[in-house]
């Protein structure tokens, strides 16, 4: 079925929604590509479906029981415009001389202090240098005329001169500590920049602070033995997502404006959905890894990604280009493609296909994966759907539905392949042990994530050559990259230059705190996008009745960075992006 996308909003991008017709279907997305079960194995699987909801239920019922006995504290509302403008007007005003660099800094500095003790996203400030910066910065301005070349100069050069900005822990910032989380690492300062870090204050951008992350960046709750846990500011009770929880919720609190993070199985996304902010997965290649920690390497790097979190779209567009090396700029789309309209074809993906983005996501990582049972995963939450419904809505794909992917993830990093290279193998039935006894520097969920490291169910050789799936027992790691790269392919072909996916961001609100130890594979609607390389926006779509944010995933093809920047501000005009805190 074809339709003619005529944009609900502003007409100047298109969609191309995944959802299955019998006449334009991929090879790797139809049935006959995937083996049918015999009774046996289908009787099976509806027994782990109901198993697996009996568990959800009984989870859900526990958690939100336990929550009764939390007093919930929820981050004081600002009214400060200072701090509710975006880095590109702030940007703007600074160079008009409506406001100064240092009125800003200052601002975001009390801001954080107000904050910081409700959510604990900082992990080390640089305030005093962050204030020389700002002096500097408005003595530049006073020093140039307004309308002269070299304040023009100026502008074109530093277009970011006098915004503060913050970075995750485990981006380099030279002169502060980049400790990723580990407490062997807690007295490790950067020698120098990032590559990304020196392109943004090179722009004439403010570092303010370094925020908090899980060890290694591994999990998907921010919490160490250092600087403790993220509480998530719209309910401290609740997390704030990770890997970079810290950025998510501190930009969400108003305590900073602009943060840079990474994503190597939703790191980016995750926290952005949580916190209700927009984060940004560019395409490989767009902005540079150098000065990242733990390295990556081989397909990994494909999969890795550094890009920005904020509260208003339109700082998206301004951080990448400040952010990106020159020629990955210069290949995005033209602007002339937001402005056209396209007839496409509905095509979905089907539940069989989707299975296997378990096995192309730990291919891809190298390692090896056990699969959850195939329904061993929450289904969305009703406020998750009626606002992924809304969004199909406004962009004009009422009638319409998307299917959701469910797959598992783990960032390969762990805690004890990072140790390895300081000291000898940690045993981590000790480190278990030490843990309950409060004496071990390492959290649950990193000393789990040991655990299943190194399990020994399979020799070496064979966790790089195979991996056990429950849907479809064992399948050769070789077939499974060709499958994915398959894929690849196709939707690179079905999505082109003007197409984008809207995808389920989680299948439920946020959870609470120590939820993700018991639902591991919930977080799994960010992964396959890393897997297949591809970049993603997550866009904030408002509050839901419970007064917690839900959001979407906007995907699109390689180099569609500008068009996905396009339908974020578009979604952002329609459900108003952000929305502030709520005190009660």
């Amino acid at each position: 079925m074809a339709f003619t996308y005529s944009a609900s909003i502003n007409a100047h991008f298109v969609v191309a929604c995944l959802i299955i017709s019998n006449t334009d279907i991929p090879p790797s997305m139809t049935h006959g590509n995937i083996q049918s079960s015999p009774p046996e194995m289908s009787k099976l699987r509806a027994l782990l479906f109901l198993l697996s909801m009996l568990y959800f239920t009984i989870i859900n019922f526990i958690c939100r029981l336990v929550s009764v006995f939390i007093k919930k504290r929820v981050v004081p509302k600002t009214e400060d415009r200072l701090l509710l403008m975006s880095a590109t007007k702030a940007a703007k005003m600074i160079r008009e001389r409506k406001i100064t660099s240092i009125e800003l800094i200052e601002a975001y500095i009390n801001r954080i202090e107000q904050v910081n003790g409700a959510i604990n996203a900082i992990a080390e400030d640089n305030f005093a240098d962050a204030r020389q910066k700002a002096y500097e910065a408005d003595a530049i301005l006073e020093s140039i005329e307004r309308e002269g070349e070299e304040y023009t100069k100026l502008i074109a050069a530093k277009p970011l001169l006098g915004v503060p900005f913050t970075v995750k822990d485990c981006i380099e910032a030279a002169g502060l500590r980049c400790t990723v989380g580990l407490a062997s690492r807690k007295d490790v300062k950067a020698v120098e920049d990032a590559t990304v870090i020196r392109r943004i204050k090179n722009a004439g951008a403010i570092l303010l602070a370094v925020t908090n992350v899980p060890e290694v960046c591994m999990w998907w709750e921010s919490s160490n033995t250092i600087y403790g846990r993220v509480s998530n500011p719209y309910d401290t009770r609740r997390t704030a997502g990770g890997s970079s929880g810290g950025e998510g919720a501190l930009i969400s609190a108003c305590g900073s404006v602009i943060g840079l993070a990474s994503d190597i199985g939703g790191s980016i996304r995750m926290p952005s959905f949580f916190n209700g902010v927009f984060g940004f997965k560019p395409t490989p290649g767009v902005v540079p890894l150098s000065g990242h920690q733990p390295q990556v390497e081989g397909y990994m790097t494909e999969m890795l990604r550094i890009g920005p979190i904020c509260r208003y779209a339109e700082d998206l567009e301004l951080i990448l280009k400040v952010s990106a090396v020159y020629v990955s700029w210069n290949i995005q789309l033209a602007v002339e493609h937001f402005e056209r309209k396209y007839d496409l074809c509905a095509i979905r993906l089907d539940l069989p296909f989707v299975h296997k983005a378990l096995d192309f996501y730990f291919a891809s990582m190298e390692v090896p994966g056990v699969a959850p049972p195939i329904h061993a995963m929450t289904e969305l939450d009703s406020d998750v759907d009626c606002a992924f419904e809304l969004a199909k809505f406004v962009l004009g794909l009422s009638s319409h539905t998307l299917a959701a992917i469910t797959m598992a993830v783990f960032e390969n990093r762990t805690l004890f392949s990072e140790e390895r290279k300081r000291t000898s193998d940690v045993d981590c039935a000790f480190e278990l042990a030490k843990f309950v006894l409060g004496l071990s520097s390492h959290t649950l969920a990193a000393i789990t994530m040991a655990v299943f490291e190194n399990r020994t169910l399979f020799s070496e050789e064979r966790k790089r050559t195979q991996l056990y799936i429950m849907t479809s027992g064992i399948f050769s790691f070789f077939q499974i990259i060709a499958q994915r790269d398959r894929l690849h392919r196709e939707l690179n072909e079905l999505l082109q230059a003007n197409g984008i996916l809207l995808f389920p961001s989680f299948p439920t609100l946020v959870p609470f705190h120590n939820q993700p130890l018991l639902t591991p594979f919930n977080f799994a609607y960010t992964s396959l996008w890393n897997a297949l390389a591809l970049p993603v926006v997550q866009c904030p779509l408002g509050l839901s009745r419970h007064s917690l944010p839900i959001g979407v995933q906007v995907i699109g093809a390689p180099a569609s960075d500008r068009l996905l920047i396009a339908v974020a501000r578009d979604l952002e005009q329609a459900f108003g992006g952000w929305k502030p805190l709520i005190d009660r």
